[in-house]
């Protein structure tokens, strides 16, 4: 095999890559599209939100810096923040691509780590299952999946609550 200067082999035994642990997390997260602290902000709005009309939401984009909380109610413990963005994927139901880094900065061992997760989102549908494709700090080299359900949803405004259930490996 030919060597690269771009690249060298490893040994993972060098890298501490051995002990795989399994973690699992919990918690909830605020998509807030309305109010007084808005933490979801749309990029390109498409008009008034029909989630009865997903062809009329198609393509609609959302860039998101949602509270991470132990419990359903906003004011419960803050254990992080879901960043990044999520996209109406599909015209026949209201479906996302959803990119997001869940970053903890509660006081503990996970402060400073992130958890990324890149899936298909089917919003209305019951537990939702996407891939964690990756991860920083404790979550380094991290896989595993996460389950998603609706917790409450207000078809007003399109504040969401959602629990989160995060099945991480990691070294």
């Amino acid at each position: 095999m030919s060597s690269h200067p771009f690249s060298a082999k490893l040994s993972a035994k060098a890298m501490a890559l051995k002990n795989e642990k399994l973690t699992h997390l919990h918690f909830y997260y605020h998509n807030l599209l309305a109010g007084p602290n808005v933490t979801a902000l749309p990029l390109n709005p498409k008009g008034p939100l029909d989630f009865n009309d997903p062809a009329g939401l198609f393509g609609r984009l959302t860039m998101v810096d949602n509270p991470l909380t132990l419990d359903p109610e906003l004011n419960s413990t803050t254990v992080g923040s879901a960043q990044g963005l999520y996209g109406v994927a599909s015209r026949s139901e209201v479906a996302f691509v959803q990119l997001f880094n869940f970053v903890f900065t509660a006081d503990g061992e996970y402060r400073g780590s992130t958890v990324t997760v890149l899936g298909h989102n089917s919003i209305f549908a019951g537990i939702r299952e996407m891939p964690v494709v990756g991860g920083t700090g404790v979550f380094g080299f991290a896989r595993g999946k996460v389950h998603v359900k609706t917790h409450s949803f207000n078809t007003t405004t399109g504040n969401t609550v959602v629990k989160c259930d995060v099945y991480v490996f990691h070294y």
